[in-house]
């Protein structure tokens, strides 16, 4: 994608724009792993950033070029008043929909990069083979007191030792067949090297072995991360689907007059769509409590924020289980779960 030059950027300063209007000056539509990290290191080189943060709010929502360390902008001080209330500030962190985390994946971020059970040269290969069946591990490195590594022994390669008729010891049964990445690679390119070996393993900025990373870990890791995201999807499917189904665009501009549809609201207007008595009523559900529901409501879009931001942790458990139990109830709460299948 094209970037503007250096002056260009720079004279945006003091400007106001739309989201969609700053997306286009660097040839871009959406933004995306891409796109976001690109113009904040542009406007970031230039000594500028935006207020508030572009990549937070509808694309038509407008933003503030200014300099680094300036909180307004000089839409902030107009004093102009509007009965529809725009983005509460509460919501100024939550991201638009669509928009998932900027940072890639380094292999740094997987717990195994981490811990690493290894063993000496000394040690017999009994040894080896205990401590791998004992962790269910399929390699172990072998790493003498100074933290040189000498090698990998493998399942693979013991039955290759016996296999040529090997002295049946650990220097028989070590490997060189491996590859070493460091910790701060990002992740993606080295997916290919796991799925030819089997693992990796992951060289600390000291020079010596950190972990190692399988193929079994990335499986886990991938329902750790993937978990959220499919599951906050159905959710906001879900929701979008009853909310549209009672709200129109009146009501939605009561909430924010620049949105015309339920499919452009974000989770924090979802709550305060909701948290009027009458439009409550409106939805037709006497049964559900309406202080419970948007509660629960509530906590979830705090998740969606955590899962959305980026360098989030790992969710807790408690977090989990939150989104799980929320969106089994927007199964029932939805007539059209059974009709459709769709999920």
């Amino acid at each position: 994608m094209p970037t503007p030059d250096d002056a260009t950027v720079k004279g945006l300063e003091g400007t106001t724009l739309t989201i969609r209007s700053l997306l286009s000056l660097w040839g871009y539509r959406i933004r995306d792993h891409a796109s976001v990290p690109q113009i904040r290191l542009d406007l970031a080189n230039a000594g500028l950033h935006t207020v508030p943060d572009f990549a937070a709010g509808s694309r038509d929502d407008e933003v503030a070029i200014v300099p680094i360390g300036h909180q307004r902008g000089p839409a902030a001080d107009t004093g102009e008043t509007d009965d529809a209330p725009e983005q509460d500030p509460a919501d100024e962190s939550e991201e638009a929909v669509g928009v998932f985390p900027q940072t890639a994946m380094r292999v740094h971020d997987l717990p195994c990069a981490h811990r690493v059970v290894s063993i000496t040269p000394d040690e017999p290969l009994s040894a080896a083979m205990g401590r791998m069946a004992e962790h269910g591990y399929s390699q172990l490195p072998v790493i003498d007191a100074s933290g040189t590594l000498h090698g990998v022994v493998t399942w693979a390669s013991i039955a290759h030792m016996h296999a040529t008729g090997r002295k049946q010891c650990l220097a028989g049964a070590i490997s060189t067949e491996y590859e070493i990445v460091n910790a701060t690679a990002h992740l993606l390119p080295v997916l290919p090297a796991i799925r030819a070996h089997e693992f990796v393993l992951v060289r600390a900025a000291d020079g010596q072995v950190s972990g190692i990373v399988t193929s079994a870990d990335l499986a886990g890791e991938f329902g750790t991360v993937a978990r959220p995201f499919f599951t906050l999807g159905e959710i906001e499917r879900r929701l979008r689907r009853c909310l549209g189904r009672v709200y129109d665009e009146t009501d939605v501009q009561k909430v924010h007059k620049k949105r015309t549809s339920v499919d452009e609201m974000m989770f924090g207007e979802y709550i305060r769509l909701l948290n009027d008595e009458e439009r409550w009523n409106k939805l037709g559900w006497p049964l559900v409590d309406k202080d419970h529901f948007i509660g629960v409501l509530s906590r979830v879009k705090d998740v969606r924020n955590t899962v959305m931001h980026f360098n989030a942790p790992s969710l807790r458990t408690e977090q989990l289980d939150l989104l799980d139990s929320f969106v089994s109830m927007l199964r029932l709460y939805d007539p059209d779960y059974a009709a459709t299948g769709t999920g």
